[in-house]
């Protein structure tokens, strides 16, 4: 249940985003450049470490939104289930696993994250432009997990449905068009 008496409507992260489109609009450039823009890291992959960091960081509302996404996407099941095992359990490539456990790494402790999590990440066959890529997914997903927990936003699954198909398809631009048109 939202906690601000103008947030009782909201059904989702983009009703905190619409509702002031100035002050969000850079988050919005950053977050379609992160998820969808030119990336060795393909875009299930990053929706993969999207959810992932969001169930390490216990926010709901996101982990359906990834798992939606990335079933809209025609996702095998086990690339989805991702999101919800160790990186060492994860059926997914050797690649994918060394992602995952960068992403526990800087999530769980960042305090201790080193370059030997980088060392293994490029040793799993990543570049240092695909590894920053996904430094920037886990870094994102750490504000948003913070901001949709902290406005109380829960979601169903019809609006992950709705919203998974969206991005599957659109990418997060609708969402920057919405906030543009609202600003005039």
């Amino acid at each position: 249940m939202p906690y601000f008496s103008y947030a009782k409507e909201f059904q989702g992260v983009a009703d905190v985003f619409l509702r002031d489109p100035a002050r969000y609009r850079p988050l919005l450039l950053f977050i379609e450049a992160v998820m969808t823009g030119e990336s060795e890291i393909g875009k299930a992959e990053r929706e993969v470490l999207a959810g992932y960091v969001s169930r390490l960081n216990g926010c709901g509302f996101c982990v359906g939104a990834h798992r939606a996404t990335l079933d809209a996407m025609g996702s095998p099941s086990e690339t989805i289930a991702a999101i919800d095992t160790t990186p060492q359990l994860a059926l997914v490539d050797d690649r994918m696993k060394a992602l995952l456990t960068l992403a526990e790494s800087l999530t769980r402790d960042p305090a201790n994250f080193s370059a030997d999590d980088i060392a293994k990440a490029r040793a799993a066959g990543w570049s240092e432009q695909a590894i920053e890529d996904a430094i920037n997914v886990i870094a994102l997903f750490g504000y948003v997990n913070r901001l949709v927990e902290g406005m109380g936003i829960e979601g169903n699954p019809a609006y992950f449905t709705y919203v998974g198909k969206a991005l599957a398809t659109q990418g997060y631009s609708p969402l920057l068009a919405a906030a543009d048109g609202s600003r005039h």
